[in-house]
């Protein structure tokens, strides 16, 4: 698909500071009153991205009670790391 011809408008903030955006960008961004849209401030600029969140099947890993009861045992400190990390939390801090 070829690359949309790039469009520049000027718009003018409200008193609150609100914004319109031209109808042409949010047709072509398929933004309607539904979508949440993420601003980033970037040095002097504001980016407007669509927020478009990812299906979670693709991000995340569904996990089984066995393989979180051996995460829990992997994750246990030795008898000798225990007792230096003691040792080393009840050491009085610096003021």
């Amino acid at each position: 698909m070829p690359e949309a011809k790039p469009l520049t408008k000027l718009v003018r903030p409200l008193a609150k500071g609100q914004i319109t955006l031209p109808i042409e960008f949010r047709r072509r961004l398929n933004i309607d009153d539904q979508t949440i849209l993420s601003l980033t401030l970037k040095g002097r600029q504001i980016e407007i991205v669509p927020f478009r969140p990812t299906p979670a099947k693709e991000d995340l890993r569904e996990y089984t009670r066995d393989d979180i009861d051996r995460f829990l045992k992997e994750d246990r400190l030795d008898r000798v790391t225990a007792a230096k990390l003691r040792r080393l939390l009840r050491r009085k801090r610096p003021a």
